[in-house]
């Protein structure tokens, strides 16, 4: 084992970001020498994922971090581990990984493997979540939050959102369904959490094959906060406007241009994509 840390000095939008010499340490304590290299901005993850000589290759920062990683990642050759100290940190809640170092670590170090499904799209792979819509906009929106760390911010944001609340007239298409017609949100997701606290697929799993699709008719604002309530603790809302599939793909055709959000990263908006699963594509420790 010859771990590669690629490490975000801005995870979790703090200042002063992660240790790298604890890191090091804390891999020396078990015999391995880490190698530590910092991103530099935008998409670097990405390039010293793709040049990196070590394995595994392990993810310093959040879930924003671990998707650019993701991107530059030989699923076949490398492994992943994965440091969480972003904000959200839905993937390594999702797989029960630590946040304390040394325990995050400990099981990086100890190389039991297990295969995890991806997501797929225009946009790359992702690891967790593909969002459109008023999901996406609160993303959009959380990157402009200050003064304010952790799931904490997504709740600024969400107020934000909700100020200016509208839906995106959309046709979507998924293995065994289809809808057309005006559309709050949709999540298309991997994992069971998004933002640090919203469960909106509590069933989800990342080696079933298949990813999880979330719809949310039009709503008003009241009805929104009646729904985040299970969504908080974990439980689907009962709402006939919710519903629910499981699908190895989905096809999107809008109007006009929707918001879409990536593992935690805002991309823009756009009037069509496709995704699909990749089973088992990643190799996690």
């Amino acid at each position: 084992m010859q771990p590669f840390v690629i490490m975000n000095p801005r995870a979790g939008r703090s200042r002063r970001g992660p240790d790298a010499e604890a890191i090091r340490r804390a891999f020396a304590r078990r015999g391995l020498t880490a190698q530590v290299a910092f991103t530099e901005g935008p998409g670097h993850a990405t390039t010293l994922a793709r040049d990196a000589a070590g394995d595994p290759v392990i993810a310093a920062g959040g879930d924003g971090t671990l998707h650019e990683v993701i991107q530059g990642l030989d699923l076949a050759g490398q492994r992943l581990g994965v440091i969480p100290v972003g904000t959200g940190n839905d993937f390594a809640w999702q797989h029960a990984i630590p946040r304390e170092l040394d325990a995050a670590v400990a099981r990086i170090a100890e190389g039991r493997e297990r295969k995890v499904d991806l997501g797929e799209c225009a946009g790359g792979r992702f690891h967790n979540n593909l969002g459109l819509g008023f999901e996406a906009e609160v993303n959009r929106l959380s990157h402009n939050v200050r003064g304010v760390r952790g799931p904490a911010l997504y709740f600024v944001a969400l107020a934000q959102a909700l100020a200016r609340l509208r839906t995106y007239e959309l046709e979507l298409a998924w293995e065994g369904g289809a809808f057309t017609g005006p559309l709050l949100t949709a999540a298309l997701l991997n994992g069971r959490r998004v933002g640090g606290a919203f469960q909106l697929s509590p069933a989800a799993r990342t080696d079933d094959a298949a990813l999880d699709l979330v719809t949310v008719e039009a709503m008003g604002r009241l009805s929104i906060f009646t729904a985040l309530g299970p969504v908080l603790h974990g439980r689907e809302p009962r709402d006939r406007r919710i519903r629910r599939a499981r699908t190895p793909w989905l096809r999107l055709a809008a109007r006009s241009a929707v918001p879409v959000y990536i593992d935690g990263e805002y991309v823009g908006e756009h009037g069509s994509l496709t995704a699909n699963v990749l089973p088992g594509a990643l190799r996690l420790l």
